[in-house]
């Protein structure tokens, strides 16, 4: 990216940041907290789980950090256990598009919420999914990209 550019680790810890100082609970998910948890990957939008009673307060505290093109709501495995929320929202600078999704912590992902982990990443104090609670995940969604990140993480075990 360029300088001018949107940065992905500058604006996921001003999130954070701004979630903190609404003392609403978050928790890093997706791509970023597979580089958390030590099998580092590309990645180019944040990923938070969220509970759904935060929804609102989060949509308003990021739209002042300039995320305001809100999508309608996915919904992923419904009707299904599996069944999950997302709610997208994505900012745009200088013709470039960054985009947070908030995954609502519903039923097939409470425990996953329930074990979120703050960990020191970037000097700076965050709110993750815990290591099983991501393979969880990943292992919901199923995606190419999610099975990778899982034989990632599993690799790393072999040299623990």
């Amino acid at each position: 990216m360029t300088d001018a550019g949107l940065d992905l680790v500058l604006e996921l810890l001003g999130i954070a940041r701004a979630l903190e100082e609404r003392h609403v609970p978050y928790a890093v998910c997706g791509g970023i907290a597979v580089t958390i948890h030590g099998a580092v990957r590309s990645t180019k939008d944040i990923d938070l789980l969220v509970d759904r009673r935060d929804r609102e307060t989060i949509l308003q505290a990021v739209a002042e950090l300039g995320f305001g093109l809100e999508a309608a709501p996915m919904v992923f495995g419904k009707g299904t256990p599996a069944e999950r929320e997302v709610q997208r929202v994505s900012k745009v600078r200088d013709g470039e598009v960054l985009t947070l999704d908030l995954l609502i912590a519903d039923e097939a992902l409470r425990d996953v919420w329930e074990h979120r982990e703050l960990v020191l990443w970037e000097k700076t104090p965050l709110w993750v999914v815990s290591r099983a609670g991501l393979l969880q995940m990943k292992r919901l969604a199923g995606r190419l990209q999610d099975l990778a990140d899982i034989e990632k993480l599993e690799a790393g075990d072999d040299a623990l």
